[in-house]
């Protein structure tokens, strides 16, 4: 995976779905819960908390744990390597090739094999991913390693910054232009605008690149892991980076309720909050998060995963030492801001909306705050 792919699909993983069904705050009063209900969370708490207890029960049924502990890459810089076994279990550089030629056509493209530069194999060991990168004088094309499927392709436009800046389009414009793409490349229906940003925040007549995000939606919720992502110049109707993330969803069933959410949340945050930092205000919304190991790793008193190392050549590489590779899941998305905490930060957790288990989350900082 090249540093473009990584950025997108960090870009991808950091935007919020923010389809909120209720806000809680401190000062409200919370409704006294029924004794029935009451027992009913006591024992989606109790088998959920734990990680040594396999299943748990909610809504009257019992269900498999779906969070399992996060495996450990030992040997990252090995990972990268690929072995005779990774060449034995995926396609050859030929047939990657010709499936980039078939599957780059769909979006007004070509290759052709006179015109290749390289290509190479690109292994990602926190996403258990290999692709082949297929590269020409101004295209890559990357193509999934296992599959032949198109992963992403990035193209080099040709224009220069000062022509550009005079290819300006409004919002308008770019919305309905990628709509109209989606259309042309023969994605369905099911594909909503989920987000959109651009290359100046602050003003935009003077915009030039459009990033627009369109995504499977679910019960009023987009799916970041079913995601389709573009680059797009309007004005000369051209898509310069294509992403696309298709992994399965099964929508899993809400058994437990909001309240009982924010109060797993907080009994965990009482844990990971070793600073104590008084909480200020919450929110909580129903939203599909993919897992990941960041609660478990600060509430087992681990680092956040990253370690740095020197390559031969004298590069410095920093990389995650634990598999992200987690599936997506609806949760209940509670966020908590804190009194005096740095940068504003604010702690997300992720509670699975049928088992009660806590199954990621995230650190948001305001880097625009002077401390």
């Amino acid at each position: 995976m090249n540093n473009n792919e990584e950025l997108n699909k960090r870009i991808l993983n950091k935007f919020k779905t923010k389809i909120a069904i209720e806000n809680f705050k401190n000062e409200e009063k919370i409704q006294k819960t029924p004794k029935l209900k009451m027992l009913k969370f006591v024992a989606t708490f109790v088998l959920s908390i734990g990680l040594t207890v396999s299943i748990v029960y909610a809504g009257g049924v019992i269900y498999e744990k779906v969070f399992k502990e996060p495996e450990k890459i030992e040997n990252y810089i090995e990972e990268l390597k690929v072995t005779q076994e990774d060449l034995n279990n995926i396609i050859t550089e030929q047939e990657a090739i010709n499936s980039a030629k078939e599957e780059i056509k769909r979006y007004g493209l070509e290759i052709k094999e006179d015109e290749l530069i390289k290509t190479e194999i690109q292994k990602a060991p926190n996403y258990d991913e290999i692709t082949y990168m297929i590269e020409t004088s101004n295209l890559k094309v990357f193509i999934d390693a296992n599959t032949g499927d198109l992963r992403s392709f990035y193209l080099d436009d040709g224009y220069s910054l000062e022509e550009r800046e005079k290819l300006t389009s409004s919002r308008e414009e770019i919305i309905k232009a990628g709509e109209e793409k989606l259309k042309e490349y023969g994605f369905g229906e099911e594909y909503k605008l989920s987000y959109i940003s651009c290359n100046n925040s602050d003003d935009d007549s003077k915009v030039y690149l459009w990033y627009l995000w369109f995504s499977k939606e679910y019960d009023g919720l987009f799916n970041e892991a079913e995601t389709i992502n573009m680059t797009i110049i309007p004005k000369v109707n051209l898509v310069t980076v294509l992403s696309i993330v298709n992994e399965p969803f099964e929508n899993n069933p809400i058994e437990i309720s909001m309240e009982e959410a924010v109060n797993i949340a907080r009994e965990k945050d009482k844990i990971i909050n070793t600073e104590n930092y008084k909480e200020k205000s919450f929110t909580a919304n129903l939203a599909i998060k993919r897992m990941n190991p960041e609660v478990y790793l600060k509430e087992n008193g681990l680092t956040n995963g990253y370690e740095t190392t020197i390559l031969e050549d004298g590069t410095e590489y920093s990389y995650n030492t634990y598999k992200m590779n987690g599936k997506a899941r609806k949760v209940y998305a509670v966020e908590f801001s804190y009194e005096d905490k740095p940068f504003n930060q604010t702690r997300t957790y992720y509670v699975d909306v049928t088992t009660g288990e806590v199954v990621g989350g995230e650190d948001i900082f305001d880097l625009n705050v002077a401390e």
